[in-house]
């Protein structure tokens, strides 16, 4: 169980990642966003919306056969978390 800081903490990364490859993306800039979206999933579990926005980036740079491992795991997650 994570403390109320680590908690707060861990909904701050998840937020700024997101924010700044939103901002990242609608300017074009995808290999800058995935290396933010990257080292959120390398700190912390995987998210579905985090693991979403990167297989979009790798849809927009033209790499499917990476984006689609992606979009599946974001959709397991979300699939299970549904059910749960």
């Amino acid at each position: 169980m994570l403390s109320p800081m680590a908690k707060r903490n861990r909904q701050r990364a998840f937020a700024l990642a997101v924010h700044s490859s939103d901002h990242l993306i609608a300017e074009r800039h995808y290999e800058a966003a995935a290396r933010i979206l990257e080292r959120y999933l390398n700190i912390h579990p995987p998210h579905s919306s985090v693991l979403r926005r990167l297989g979009r980036i790798r849809l927009f740079q033209g790499r499917p056969h990476d984006a689609v491992p992606l979009l599946s795991r974001a959709l397991e997650l979300e699939v299970s978390l549904k059910a749960a």
